[in-house]
């Protein structure tokens, strides 16, 4: 029976990966450096040290804290007005509470750095727990972020399942032991020799009834 529905943030509740892409491909304009925008698009999801060092690995250490810098100044002073909500977050998210679902949200990006944008977004509200990278809790694809919150929730992992837009959601999913639904929005080349989702929509509006009909299985 599943009683927990687990979030990913960028992709999945949030219209948030161009912009992404645009602060990474903007940082490196200004500070000279040439990078792979399929790189960048392929490797969101992962910690901001992992991604780093998977994009950016050939940087000198002097470099690379230049490019961080200038990122961390461009997302502070843009994401306000460039990334935004999916239309059908509130609703399904409010849908599911009041069908008795526990709601959270586990992703691989710093834990005050979710509160921020879900609470920006007036949706903070709407989930019991949230859970990102704090010491001792890595990103995905490891599993911690999915099992602080399962912890946190007192849900066991056979009673939840992983919502989420990219391979290393499904894999963090796997590692946890929760099912994983794929949510592919924006016809992103899903790999699924990479890791098979167990379901799979195109928005969340299916998604009540989709777990209607996991838990009468």
């Amino acid at each position: 029976m599943i009683r927990a529905v687990l979030f990913d943030m960028d992709g999945t509740l949030l219209d948030s990966e161009d912009f992404i892409t645009w602060s990474f491909l903007e940082a490196s304009r200004i500070v000279g450096v040439e990078v792979d925008e399929d790189a960048i698009r392929r490797n969101i999801g992962r910690p901001l040290e992992e991604f780093s060092s998977l994009v950016f690995g050939g940087l000198g250490r002097e470099k690379h804290l230049e490019l961080m810098r200038v990122r961390a100044k461009l997302v502070e002073e843009n994401w306000r007005r460039m990334i935004r909500v999916f239309d059908d977050v509130p609703e399904v998210l409010g849908l599911l509470r009041s069908k008795g679902f526990r709601l959270a949200v586990a992703s691989s990006s710093k834990l005050e750095r979710i509160v921020e944008y879900l609470g920006y977004f007036n949706i903070l509200g709407l989930f019991d727990t949230v859970s990102g990278v704090v010491d001792g809790v890595r990103g995905k694809p490891y599993p911690d972020v999915i099992l602080r919150a399962l912890s946190t929730m007192g849900v066991g992992a056979d009673e939840a399942v992983y919502v989420g837009d990219r391979e290393v959601d499904c894999l963090a999913a796997r590692s946890a032991g929760v099912g994983f639904v794929l949510v592919n929005r924006n016809n992103y080349r899903y790999d699924q020799g990479v890791c098979r989702p167990d379901y799979a929509v195109g928005s969340l509006r299916p998604l009540p009834d989709l777990l209607l009909y996991i838990n009468k299985k």
